[in-house]
């Protein structure tokens, strides 16, 4: 893909559509813009990383404090320091339905497993889409 001296865009040498003549100012805008943009990606990016460590290490701290207080049946621990409590909890949250799991309980449910595989087909065909933009910087 080039540009030419018109300001036409050609793909292997075949023009593409018409591009209007960019104002200045706003090109200039842009360039800054996608400066700041890429290193606000770049420590975006060295910040994501050090969440994820972090997030292992108390994910590893949390493992050890929930069995030790289940092993020695503590429901909550006052916590002196910040005035708060620690709290043991159990909860239950429903699993993922991907179209493995739905067709096995379709099938179950309809008794049928051509009967299952229509309504899956039906679910999978009118699932709403959802149409995200965003920008992706490629290194050369």
């Amino acid at each position: 893909m080039s540009i030419t001296a018109q300001n036409q865009v050609t793909l292997n040498d075949q023009p593409v559509a018409p591009v209007a003549t960019p104002d200045p100012q706003e090109m200039s805008q842009l360039s800054t813009m996608i400066k700041e943009w890429k290193a606000l990606q770049a420590e975006t990016g060295t910040l994501k990383e050090q969440v994820r460590e972090k997030t292992k290490r108390m994910k590893a701290m949390e493992e050890v404090i929930l069995r030790i207080m289940k092993k020695n049946n503590i429901g909550a621990l006052d916590l002196s320091n910040s005035g708060g409590r620690l709290l043991y909890r159990k909860s239950s949250a429903k699993t993922s339905l991907s179209p493995k799991v739905l067709m096995g309980m379709l099938s179950e449910h309809m008794k049928s497993e051509q009967k299952a595989a229509d309504a899956l087909k039906y679910i999978t065909e009118h699932r709403e889409a959802r149409i995200r933009e965003s920008l992706l910087y490629e290194k050369d």
